[in-house]
């Protein structure tokens, strides 16, 4: 395990929460796109934040983390919740660069349950991994 400053760590357990209240019901695979994805916004900063935790709070981003009225913002996991392990060790070796997405390039996503957003059109489209399809709406994807 990598030596972490108390700020990465946060990264880390803040980037773990948002896996979880995006993706707890979804397969492993995407958890990790969606942990990724966040990541590759992180490493390419643009309207949307340079951090994980401006990434991740940006309003109207993530709607479980920073949308007013959304009932994720006061779920949380209890000690026994092993997706929420799952969520944890994802994020770590996200965070520290040792797992890579499987949808490279993936910035976005959205979930299939809602209606599509305008930005997720088929020229961005990399993938679908169950109910959340991957876009790439900012960059080139063979840059990442």
């Amino acid at each position: 395990m990598p030596t972490r400053t108390p700020w990465q760590w946060w990264e880390v357990c803040l980037l773990a929460l948002v896996i979880w209240r995006e993706a707890r019901g979804a397969q492993h695979d995407a958890r990790i796109a969606v942990a990724c994805s966040i990541r590759t916004r992180v490493d390419h900063p643009r309207w949307w934040g340079n951090d994980y935790v401006s990434v991740i709070t940006k309003k109207w981003q993530y709607s479980s983390m920073a949308a007013t009225g959304d009932p994720q913002l006061i779920t949380y996991p209890q000690a026994n919740d092993h997706v929420f392990e799952e969520c944890l060790r994802i994020a770590d070796l996200v965070h520290d660069r040792s797992m890579n997405s499987p949808l490279k390039g993936a910035d976005s996503y959205h979930d299939i349950s809602i209606p599509a957003p305008k930005w997720a059109t088929d020229d961005c489209f990399v993938g679908q991994i169950g109910r959340l399809r991957f876009f790439s709406v900012n960059h080139d994807p063979e840059e990442v």
